[in-house]
């Protein structure tokens, strides 16, 4: 049985997600916290004590109050659209990750997709929970968001039960590579393009491995989710940053 992906509004979530970003700030030196707060929203600067914000709750629930309040309506209806847009894309994708899975069932859990204010859009695997933007220029790329955080559940489920040895707390950031050059692969080879007609953007640091994975997979009918895997691994061991 494939999940019923519900489209709800939460800003209070949104609150967390500022905070989740902060405090996970000193992992990757700033980097995702400058993307998803500081450039958004540069008065936040004024904050910043080396990699983190000093700030205090009630001036980020204010303020994410005030975004959500102001942009109701243009939220509730850019939620709208995503939604019809996804119900029209969703059985495609279904079929494609049971492809690329062997029918594999998906993991239990809430799945709902959230507007964020935020310039990243998290997943929060422990209830199948994740964010999308709440206005975006180009709205049918709001569906790769959805299908890439989607894939990253399906795929999470299955890394942690065939690759058990990664899943201690000192793999947590290289899984994470390995997840999202995972799903750029997938998302950008033959037969999701072709559904999908857009392409994931990929991280920078991963767009080398992507480019030589690319010459081997894409000219593959279909892509066996364990040889891709460890050939991931392969290369982002060979290459001395992770």
């Amino acid at each position: 049985m494939y999940p019923k992906l519900k489209f709800k509004i939460n800003y209070k979530r949104d609150i967390e997600t500022f905070f989740a970003f902060n405090n996970e700030a000193n992992f990757d030196s700033g980097r995702n916290l400058k993307w998803a707060i500081l450039k958004k929203y540069p008065q936040f600067k004024k904050y910043k004590q080396g990699n983190t914000l000093n700030i205090n709750e009630d001036i980020v629930k204010k303020f994410v109050e005030s975004i959500y309040l102001k942009n109701y309506c243009l939220i509730k209806k850019n939620l709208s659209i995503y939604q019809k847009n996804w119900v029209n894309i969703k059985r495609n994708f279904y079929l494609l990750v049971d492809e690329l899975f062997y029918q594999r069932s998906w993991p239990k859990g809430k799945y709902i997709a959230l507007p964020t204010i935020w310039g990243m859009y998290p997943k929060f695997l422990e209830d199948k929970v994740f964010q999308i933007p709440y206005k975006h220029k180009n709205k049918k790329y709001v569906s790769i968001i959805i299908a890439h955080e989607m894939l990253h559940f399906i795929f999470y489920d299955y890394f942690d039960k065939k690759y058990s040895k990664y899943k201690s707390n000192k793999y947590i950031f290289f899984v994470w590579n390995i997840s999202e050059i995972f799903n750029n692969v997938i998302q950008n080879s033959p037969g999701w393009l072709k559904i999908f007609r857009i392409k994931s953007m990929p991280y920078p640091e991963h767009k080398k491995i992507i480019k030589k994975l690319q010459k081997i997979y894409y000219k593959k009918e279909n892509i066996i989710v364990d040889d891709l895997i460890k050939n991931i691994i392969k290369a982002l061991i060979s290459n001395e940053r992770y």
